[in-house]
């Protein structure tokens, strides 16, 4: 069925005359029993409509005999940006890479400006819990029109928090130096402090985001360093700040996670170590975008030893993150039902529970997927914002116990505003 008329469906009640109509041509006995008002074949006939209009308009779901499937479909999982990301993000610049690898410190490539200084005044709202989302958009993109647009469309939806992409400043960083290369990144961060300043009016804060899949390889380092350095000189040297920074990095979706998944996963905790170590002197805040089977619970990796210790990545990296104040994991718990056998609590449930339990201060965040991506389970596209609403508030309620429970994001804001 096409996805308007799903969506239509959802959003109204089928009167009985509109039920007679519809149903006339695929069971005119039926509807005509029904309206002579034979009883028994009249209870028969409403048994049968109301499991179609239920097929309507229930979301499509994983069932108990699909959970077989599970790991291999969060293994695909990628988000909106694995597809639309600047090359500059995917390719490697081997002259770079070398530079880099030569230095083994960024600090010989990019000049910062923070020497350890703290930023002041970072826009906060402090909510119980958090509810955010994510901008694809660059900044340098935007118009007015748009950012107002997605700003009063996410504060009408209760978001307080977006993490917007800032992956193409690497295509600033990239280029030669020189005035053109001062200029580009010059009028970068004004859109980028325009867009947090009219976000910031709507009490929305906001989190710079940036990652692919190989940022974690050794040749690839240069990239998150490079983007690391420039969102922390931009908070020293601008008034209107981020709040904190995010990583969505999927080393599961490279080939060599495939031959080596060990040597994949030590980068990958490699590079969260680093830069944690890199922001020290910063109040920005740091959060890095999880799938649910890092755990030991759904053994689809296995554990790694890193720094002398064996544990699995999920425990690998709250452990790191105790280093730093306000950190957050956002689990991509990518499901459109919350209860059951394989639905957003059950494979979320073991991260929230680790954390909590633990001695551990990072808050995990659950996100949903509202986009336009395959298999229809796990994602709310073609449901109503209403049945969203009533899975969200289920996933809160479950876990608003926990100690560590951090709220919802959801994937991602331009689709979130279709939902009706």
């Amino acid at each position: 069925m096409p996805i308007k008329q799903q969506k239509k469906l959802l959003s109204r009640k089928i009167p009985v005359k509109s039920i007679r109509t519809q149903y006339k041509k695929v069971s005119p006995k039926i509807i005509r029993a029904i309206w002579d008002k034979k009883a028994y074949v009249s209870l028969f006939a409403i048994l049968i409509i109301f499991i179609s209009i239920h097929a309507y308009t229930t979301p499509t779901s994983v069932t108990a005999s699909n959970t077989n499937i599970r790991n291999k479909t969060d293994t695909r999982i990628a988000q909106y940006s694995d597809t639309h990301i600047t090359p500059n993000a995917i390719l490697t610049d081997q002259n770079l890479a070398s530079s880099f690898m030569l230095h083994d410190n960024l600090a010989a490539l990019v000049t910062s400006t923070t020497n350890n200084q703290p930023s002041t005044g970072i826009k906060t709202v402090s909510p119980a819990k958090e509810y955010g989302t994510w901008l694809w958009t660059s900044p340098r993109d935007m118009t007015d029109d748009y950012i107002q647009s997605v700003l009063s469309g996410a504060q009408s939806n209760g978001i307080h928090t977006i993490y917007v992409s800032v992956d193409t400043y690497l295509d600033i960083f990239t280029l030669p130096d020189g005035p053109e290369k001062t200029k580009k990144e010059k009028d970068f961060s004004a859109a980028l402090e325009h867009f947090i300043t009219l976000a910031h009016q709507k009490n929305i804060t906001v989190d710079a985001e940036a990652g692919w899949r190989n940022w974690a390889q050794p040749d690839n380092l240069y990239k998150p360093f490079a983007i690391i350095n420039y969102i922390k000189n931009f908070n020293v040297t601008h008034t209107e700040k981020l709040r904190g920074f995010q990583y969505d990095i999927e080393p599961y979706l490279l080939p060599e996670y495939v031959t080596d998944e060990q040597s994949v996963l030590r980068n990958y905790l490699s590079l969260i170590d680093q830069t944690i170590t890199h922001f020290n002197g910063s109040d920005l805040q740091f959060s890095v975008v999880i799938p649910d089977f890092y755990d030991d619970v759904s053994k689809e990796t296995v554990p790694v030893t890193y720094n002398g210790t064996t544990a699995y990545t999920y425990t690998h990296i709250l452990t790191m993150l105790e280093r730093r104040s306000g950190s957050t994991i956002i689990i991509m718990a990518y499901r459109n039902f919350a209860t059951g056998e394989n639905g957003s609590i059950d494979v979320s449930h073991t991260e929230v529970t680790e954390a909590s339990s633990g001695n551990f201060h990072t808050k995990i965040i659950i996100a949903q997927e509202t986009g336009d991506v395959q298999p229809a389970y796990i994602t709310f596209n073609n449901t109503s914002k209403k049945y969203f609403t009533t899975q969200v508030n289920t996933i809160q309620s479950t876990f608003q116990s926990y100690t560590n429970f951090g709220g919802i994001a959801v994937h991602y804001v331009n689709a979130f505003m279709q939902l009706n």
